[in-house]
């Protein structure tokens, strides 16, 4: 099975310094960054120094390689001739005896020129920290009424999304120094990348700031000593901060040293998140010329990959007519994982043109009897449904939705996703967005009564040029009451509540200032940064807005059960952490608030930071009730996704969350066909391992379909599957 399509020239470009690869969770964006660090490696034949980054906080890398990485720049060691086979899963985690550290903490490799790091932000964040604490400390010191104290335990804060910040800072870094020739990014799923690109724009607005508290320094020294100013710390932090950040926009932009190369599989959601990626990546200049269309179906005598061949050709025109205007590099779907280095180089082989050997069949156990999910109970509120990208989180929410509305007609259901790549309306194929929208369940098919009959591909490309859907569809709150149906779905925008949130809280102090005070040289320092401290909030603090907006509607008792479609994983956990560390970050600001208490009175803009601290706490109390609270882990009988499941479940432990369900999505039935056979016994191996690893779990398993399920009417099917019809 020889590669039809020419080289993709990420592949053979000798000027590409930055490649990036992103795209929807689970649809091999970590499979093909790895697979391309190992060719460029190979083909350099020492010629270049190539470094794979994952910026992900659930992190692939390792299992991806078959090797443990971590927070280390660590040599790869492979063959060119594929001698080096990948380890069995069972002790991939083992360090290698023949491995050595060398005196810089790099440990050593036959091969020196292909390493891999796992960013680990909060690491990355400990030693910003450590070497600027003093400086914006000073800074803050200032331009603000806070003291020492106050500013000690703002930057002590372990605040959500700045791992992405760490990341943006790290990559210019690394940029810098030139240390390697190549830098590769594994990158998050899409909807936390597109924030993590767009961060050098909104690091900008956090430099002005500081600046701003800079600049009253800078005025007050010259008025009162009349010498000329001499740059200090301060200045030159700001500098070298603000050429970083300058560095990495440029680097971003750069068509003859930058490629985003965008990773999809042949199935509508995918088409249209892809889609929203790209507007994004072209608002911010980012060089795109090939995407990757991974894992399509072969051709075999086999009803079932027949079936699923048929069910792509609808995605795979949609590809060809979406993005006419890019280089389409098709990937099949292999019998067997892509993981290891054996694997990689076989995929690399493949793409230069080369045919990949099929695997031997091997025997597996049977594995045992699959559990039916049973979650309900009359005190439950919450359903949480998370896992690794790609594994059918939106699916199995939406279907357990459905399934919750029909069991019980007298409760009322909101489908609710926190994932800034929103995917229900593509799972409900109706239009939803940011306002709460009526499922029709029973009658219509599922479609909308104000819209109906528009399906989801029809949407694209109708919605607001910055990504977000328009915010003017769906019933009010109040209205909820009054019509036909009990389950109703919400796509958040968190980031347009932080924003209102925002500038609510700059009138409040504007006004205050206005009245009081006047414009005095001073207070005109004062009133800019007091009105533009939030913008020092690092992204991620949207998601509070969710957590909020959820309570809202909880305590309006519009709502008797909140299923809620979560982000991925490494996401999810930080989502999960931040009742914990928003109640943190808000008494820190409250306080910062009141410094200015004797000064003005910020009763409005106090009141709104300890209203949003309440329903935080209340949210926090709500996740580790296991009365009110279920936590539901997706997976697919994958050793990565396996691998996965393990992290989420201790961390799930950690934060003790309850989760007592696993459903193992994407279960291949049984057929005569070869290719299937030899990936249904694959999965059997990793069906047996999950249930011996979590047997006092209920694992569920549901089957993959030969098409995509979309719309109501399959998504009742797979309720019908997984959720039994029984309630306790």
């Amino acid at each position: 099975m020889p590669n039809t399509h020419p080289i993709p020239e990420f592949l053979t470009n000798e000027n590409l310094r930055l490649i990036l690869f992103g795209g929807k969770g689970g649809v091999g964006k970590t499979t093909m960054a790895a697979m391309t660090a190992l060719y460029l490696a190979r083909t350099s034949q020492g010629r270049k120094k190539i470094l794979i980054i994952s910026t992900d906080p659930a992190h692939s890398l390792s299992d991806s390689l078959g090797m443990p990485i971590g927070d280390r720049v660590t040599p790869v060691s492979y063959s060119p001739k594929s001698e080096v086979r990948s380890p069995t899963w069972e002790v991939r985690e083992q360090e290698p005896e023949a491995e050595k550290t060398s005196d810089m903490g790099l440990r050593t490799s036959d091969n020196p020129n292909l390493y891999a790091r796992e960013l680990d932000a909060a690491e990355l964040i400990d030693q910003f920290k450590r070497k600027n604490q003093a400086v914006m400390g000073k800074l803050a010191e200032r331009g603000t009424y806070f003291d020492q104290e106050d500013i000690t335990d703002f930057l002590d804060l372990s605040l959500p999304g700045m791992d992405e910040v760490m990341a943006i800072i790290e990559m210019a870094q690394l940029l810098k120094r030139q240390d390697f020739d190549t830098l590769i990014v594994d990158t998050a799923p899409t909807g936390h990348t597109v924030r993590m690109l767009n961060l050098p724009e909104q690091m900008k607005k956090w430099i002005e700031v500081m600046d701003l508290m800079q600049h009253k320094h800078r005025y007050m020294f010259r008025h009162f000593t009349g010498k000329k100013y001499v740059k200090d710390e301060c200045d030159l932090f700001l500098e070298n901060l603000s050429s970083d950040v300058s560095m990495i926009q440029k680097m971003l932009s750069n068509r003859e040293t930058t490629r985003f190369v965008p990773v999809l599989i042949p199935e509508l959601m995918s088409v249209y998140e892809t889609k929203r990626l790209l507007v994004s990546l072209e608002k911010i200049r980012t060089p795109v010329r090939e995407i990757i269309v991974n894992r399509v179906a072969q051709r075999f005598e086999c009803p079932f990959c027949t079936s699923r061949r048929e069910n792509q050709k609808q995605a795979l025109q949609k590809i060809d007519e979406a993005f006419s205007g890019f280089e389409k590099i098709q990937v099949p779907l292999f019998s067997h994982e892509i993981n290891g280095i054996e694997a990689l180089e076989q995929t690399a082989d493949y793409l230069a043109g080369l045919p990949i050997p099929e695997k031997p069949l091997k025997t597996v156990k049977s594995v045992p009897k699959s559990d039916s999910c049973v979650f309900f109970n009359p005190g439950l509120e919450f359903i949480l449904f998370g896992g690794k990208g790609g594994v059918g989180k939106t699916t199995l929410a939406s279907a357990a939705a459905l399934h919750l509305a029909r069991q019980h007609p007298e409760k009322k259901i909101l489908l609710f996703s926190t994932d800034p790549a929103h995917s229900l309306s593509d799972s409900l194929d109706i239009p939803i967005g940011n306002r709460i929208t009526p499922i029709q369940w029973a009658v219509g098919g599922g479609q909308w009564a104000g819209d109906r009959g528009q399906k989801a591909e029809d949407r694209v490309g109708a919605e607001e040029d910055d990504g977000h859907r328009t915010s003017d569809i769906g019933p009010q709150t109040s209205d909820i009451g009054h019509l036909d149906t009990n389950l109703f779905a919400l796509e958040i925008d968190p980031e347009g509540l932080w924003m209102n949130f925002k500038e609510s809280f700059k009138k409040d102090v504007e006004a205050l200032f206005d009245h009081f005070l006047g414009g005095g040289a001073d207070i005109r320092f004062d009133r800019q940064v007091m009105t533009e401290m939030l913008e020092m909030a690092p992204p991620g603090l949207d998601e509070i807005m969710s957590l909020d907006k959820m309570m809202e509607l909880r305590q309006e008792k519009a709502f008797d059960i909140f299923v809620l479609d979560t982000s991925p994983t490494g996401h999810l956990l930080r989502f999960l952490e931040l009742p914990h560390l928003v109640r943190q970050w808000l008494r820190v600001f409250f306080r910062l608030l009141m410094k200015y208490k004797g000064v003005v009175r910020l009763t409005g803009a106090a009141e709104k930071a300890l209203a949003l601290s309440k329903n935080v706490r209340k949210i926090q109390e709500s996740l580790v009730d296991i009365q009110k609270t279920r936590f539901v882990s997706v997976t697919i009988p994958e050793r990565m996704g396996f691998l996965e499941l393990e992290r989420l479940m201790n961390a799930l432990e950690k934060a003790n969350v309850p989760c007592e369900h696993v459903i193992m999505n994407m279960v291949l039935p049984w057929t005569d066909c070869g290719f299937c056979a030899r990936k249904r016994m694959e999965q059997q191996d990793c069906i047996q391992k999950t249930h011996a690893r979590f047997h006092s779990r209920t694992v569920v398993q549901a089957p993959l379909f030969p098409d995509p399920v979309r719309g109501v009417t399959q998504l009742k099917k797979v309720s019908e599957m997984v959720f039994c019809r029984g309630e306790r």
